[in-house]
């Protein structure tokens, strides 16, 4: 019966025993739509043909059928009964298939979701190995997906993009080496100072990490695409002129700028010049006023800012106002 396989839905059999003999009609009743879970194996007493075979009473326990009347029989489960060889039906649309495991779920949204998608394979296939092993093919393929345009709706996105990947902390620089990498060379090239300030700002990754992955990738190069500086910019000390800036405990004027002169030191010395040239004039046009009337600018940092332009531009001091066009005096 479990392997039955005709399209029909019942069959008359003999069954023997108890029953002395007597006909009965064996049927699988479907449910509703096909539903193996509903289906059910029912028996019907057939009406005897003559009277020399007589039915042989039912214990008292037991209250008499009628002719015809149907007895439901617990032969197997629904499950049992439904053929286990016989293709799932269908899932309805829009909905996920049921057969899939969960963990496998993301797979059903990489063409209509790909970054919820990518954060699905992240949490399955991992780019670091339970030793610590980076595997820099997988992690060189979710970059190149990740930075495609509209694929991550906004920078702060890569903040759960970082806490999925699972990167040790230890092993920091390399991964957002790559991203600048990566990111310089794609679409979103805009957007990649805009990452690294939501993840260290998020907590995700640790200054010193960025700080050395940009003095790797940048040594003796030039900042064409004004990575650098809107990175800088964007992690100047929050104050009241300048209230896009970072607010931390610990991190001031001294901190930025000693991270700012680490980074213009590895560059290019013209770049170096340029990038510093292009971070002073941003800073004065967003605070609204010029540098010296700043609080957060005393008499020290502008002397130690105007050394650094000499430095790195081969001019004297008093050749900074032409060639900046910054007040810093």
């Amino acid at each position: 019966l479990l392997n039955w396989r005709s399209s029909k839905d019942s069959f008359a059999m003999p069954l023997e025993g108890p029953r002395n003999g007597v006909k009965r009609k064996v049927s699988l009743v479907q449910g509703p739509a096909g539903d193996a879970k509903a289906a059910k194996v029912v028996v019907r007493q057939m009406p005897p043909r003559s009277k020399a075979a007589p039915v042989a009473p039912k214990p008292a326990e037991s209250p008499p059928q009628e002719e015809g009347e149907e007895e439901d029989i617990v032969i197997a489960s629904a499950d049992a009964v439904a053929s286990p060889s016989a293709p799932a039906s269908p899932s309805a649309p829009g909905k996920a298939d049921p057969a899939l495991r969960k963990v496998d779920s993301w797979r059903e949204f990489s063409d209509v979701d790909p970054y919820y998608a990518i954060l699905g394979e992240l949490g399955q296939f991992k780019v670091y190995s339970e030793s610590g092993q980076l595997n820099e093919d997988r992690l060189s393929d979710y970059l190149s997906r990740l930075t495609q345009p509209g694929v991550v709706e906004k920078p702060k996105d890569w903040v759960e993009i970082w806490a999925a990947m699972l990167i040790p902390v230890t092993n920091q620089t390399e991964v957002v080496l790559r991203i600048i990498e990566v990111g310089l060379q794609s679409e979103i090239a805009d957007q990649v100072a805009d990452i690294l300030v939501e993840l260290v700002k998020g907590h995700r990754c640790k200054i010193p990490a960025v700080q050395e992955a940009i003095l790797s990738l940048f040594e003796f190069g030039e900042d064409h695409q004004g990575c650098l500086m809107h990175f800088l910019y964007m992690m100047f000390p929050k104050s009241p002129t300048s209230e896009w800036g970072w607010s931390r405990v610990g991190w001031g004027w001294q901190q930025w700028w000693s991270m700012t002169e680490k980074i213009l030191k590895v560059l290019e010395s013209s770049s170096a010049f340029e990038t510093l040239c292009d971070l002073l004039r941003k800073l004065e046009a967003e605070s609204g006023t010029y540098l010296p009337h700043q609080q957060i600018w005393d008499e020290k940092r502008l002397a130690t800012t105007r050394a650094a332009l000499c430095h790195f531009g081969g001019i004297q001091e008093d050749e900074i106002q032409s060639a900046v066009g910054v007040e810093l005096s």
